[in-house]
């Protein structure tokens, strides 16, 4: 009678291991879970001089996109090229555009359009799957 009780027991708490493990994997990949949009944080943090007259100027930006697929694979897989773009972006920035919400929210659109292209470019599709992209963080040293 014991083992039956034991073995019912035992076989209870792995159907309830087998049922809780796929939302523990979802929760734990920092991508929104089951949400139908998850976010994936491009970290580390972007920093980069910019507007290239006379004084030296950093920006330090947190950059995190939503994607239609829960699968990052390709972000993932293409990330230094991705990181490499956006640099090269963030870089070429003239003071006047960053120090202005509508200048911002120009290289926000822009950076959208860079992580579109490089996944477009290095997979042939991929792109569409990029939603948008948000500054979780955007500093500037002037």
């Amino acid at each position: 009678m014991w083992i039956k009780y034991a073995t019912a027991k035992l076989c209870v708490l792995a159907l309830a291991s087998l049922l809780l493990s796929p939302v523990w994997a979802a929760d734990s990949g920092g991508g929104g879970g089951n949400s139908p949009h998850p976010y994936i944080s491009l970290a580390p943090s972007f920093v980069t001089n910019y507007d290239g007259g006379g004084r030296l100027r950093y920006l330090k930006a947190d950059v995190t996109v939503r994607v239609m697929r829960p699968s990052d694979a390709a972000i993932r897989h293409h990330m230094p090229y991705i990181r490499n773009a956006l640099v090269e972006l963030f870089s070429s920035q003239l003071e006047e555009n960053l120090s202005s919400t509508q200048g911002m929210e120009v290289l926000r659109i822009e950076a959208l359009e860079v992580i579109r292209h490089v996944l477009d470019e290095l997979d042939g599709h991929g792109g569409e799957d990029v939603t948008d992209l948000y500054f979780t963080s955007f500093v500037l040293q002037q």
